[in-house]
């Protein structure tokens, strides 16, 4: 069970992550987690009794690569990846739907800033995007899962699938990173709460 997005102050005061753990003691839960990104993900991460840390990890969101995965890995946290395709944030936001338009609006204008060319470093095809973005997240060392929300069971395949192509080379992620870092410049792109 996971707190989700509450605040570092929250985190610190202990109330809602004592609950937690009160549940976990008495058998009603297994594992006592946190949801959420930034400064509080990094804290909830250093924690003794937090055992899992859902974060946001993509293409377009890398702030908490460096600010929450290295102390995950230290405390031997699971992670899970939120938001690992970005928000399919290539698409036209004329072709999203609904809320989603809204929601992938910040990703869709980073990847115009980052200027990544999923052809450039070798990926090409309808699926191009979709593969450079899921592989990316899924080959940052301290991820263990992503969540990839659907309601169409052919998308639920392709994403296997390209799991099964293993992580992206290290020149590649670093090519990714340093597109992100680039257009980045003053260390704003936060991670999405």
């Amino acid at each position: 069970m996971l707190l989700h997005s509450c605040g570092e102050k929250i985190l610190r005061e202990g109330g809602a992550l004592a609950a937690l753990v009160a549940a976990r003691d008495a058998g009603k839960i297994r594992f006592a987690g946190y949801s959420g990104d930034n400064a509080a993900a990094a804290y909830a991460a250093e924690l003794p009794d937090i055992a899992v840390i859902e974060t946001s990890v993509s293409i377009a969101d890398q702030a908490n690569i460096d600010l929450v995965l290295p102390a995950a890995q230290r405390h031997q946290i699971g992670v899970l990846a939120k938001r690992p395709i970005a928000n399919a944030a290539w698409k036209d936001l004329a072709d999203q739907r609904g809320l989603y338009q809204n929601y992938a609006k910040t990703y869709h204008d980073r990847l115009k800033q980052m200027k990544l060319d999923p052809a450039k470093l070798g990926f090409t095809g309808p699926g191009a995007w979709p593969e450079l973005a899921l592989r990316f997240t899924l080959s940052q060392p301290a991820v263990n899962c992503a969540i990839i929300g659907t309601t169409n069971p052919d998308n639920a395949r392709a994403n296997l699938a390209i799991i099964e192509r293993g992580p992206l080379s290290t020149a590649i992620v670093e090519q990714i990173r340093g597109s992100f870092r680039a257009a980045d410049r003053d260390g704003a792109w936060m991670g999405q709460t």
